[in-house]
């Protein structure tokens, strides 16, 4: 079932086309994916999401409500970190108390407060920083105080932008494991905009690629793979003569190209279902003893790279 679903969403700027006709469905209790270079349009996608902005075009629901008919209830329902999380805090107000002003604002009741507030500091080891003030904390310190923030209400559906730009490898870590368990534990569901591939590609069911206010792909990394490539690389190492090997590979008119290693060569073949077993008999019947013949996984670098660079033809 669609919790967050886009219908033509669009934002003008004067002559601007920040977001034209978006169309995007991100399933309940799932990780989503938003990637794009700087200016494409992912930041102005989560503030219309989120009531911030309001489209020049098209609409969204937010679970069952439209953020243009139920704003209100659109936000009781979603929780926000926005690309600069630490400046939605008061820096003159500890860690503790930032969190219980935010608890009474999004109506949580008085007696869970204290519970709520010491669980998510604790998870985000920040219970003994409590009584410091926001102001003094680090960088990476508000950025986690922020998401504690964002997750008080326990909202159906999380907006991060950015989520763990300013934060060390050990706390994105904790907070991309947080992530996956409130999706699996509560059904949370989670929008994501991110510069950081890697991370997209560890925690997201699905992706979408954004360039200049539109979507190029979406789908998981595997059906972008098959999407994008007609060429794919396959690994092929032997035991024995490598020369022999890369003559018999490189007479294939199906062969784009071949890098050579020590054992092993790095092989473009096109239409690779229709042509990988006539290589294979080629290979054997010249003798060369395999012992792999494997396709080289394509990165989400490799595809997001491949998309924008298509973008530009």
């Amino acid at each position: 079932m669609g919790e967050i679903i886009t219908n033509q969403l669009s934002k003008r700027f004067g002559e601007l086309k920040a977001l034209n006709r978006v169309d995007i469905v991100v399933q309940r209790g799932s990780v989503f994916g938003l990637l794009g270079p700087n200016g494409a349009g992912k930041s102005t996608t989560t503030r219309l999401l989120s009531t911030v902005l309001k489209p020049s075009f098209g609409t969204a629901q937010m679970g069952e409500f439209d953020i243009i008919e139920n704003p209100v209830k659109v936000r009781e329902i979603t929780g926000v970190l926005p690309e600069e999380g630490s400046h939605t805090l008061y820096p003159s107000m500890t860690a503790y108390q930032n969190l219980e002003y935010f608890a009474n604002l999004y109506d949580v009741p008085d007696e869970e407060i204290p519970e709520r507030i010491e669980e998510l500091l604790t998870f985000m080891e920040l219970w003994e920083r409590k009584d410091d003030k926001a102001g003094e904390l680090s960088t990476g310190n508000r950025q986690r105080l922020a998401l504690c923030r964002a997750l008080l209400h326990k909202p159906k559906i999380l907006l991060l932008d950015e989520p763990t730009s300013a934060l060390d490898p050990i706390a994105a870590k904790r907070v991309r494991e947080l992530i996956l368990s409130l999706a699996k534990k509560y059904g949370q569901t989670f929008f994501i905009n991110s510069h950081n591939l890697s991370e997209v590609q560890r925690i997201c069911d699905r992706i979408a690629i954004l360039d200049e206010g539109q979507i190029l792909l979406t789908g998981t990394t595997s059906e972008l793979r098959q999407k994008l490539r007609a060429k794919q690389e396959f690994v092929i190492r032997i035991v024995g003569d490598i020369k022999k090997a890369e003559f018999v590979v490189s007479s294939q008119h199906f062969v784009e190209s071949v890098k050579t290693g020590v054992d092993s060569l790095l092989v473009t073949i096109e239409n690779p279902t229709e042509n990988n077993s006539q290589l294979m008999r080629d290979l054997l019947n010249a003798g060369v003893n395999i012992v792999e013949f494997a396709e080289e996984e394509a990165s989400l670098e490799d595809l997001y790279l491949e998309v924008l660079k298509g973008g530009d033809n």
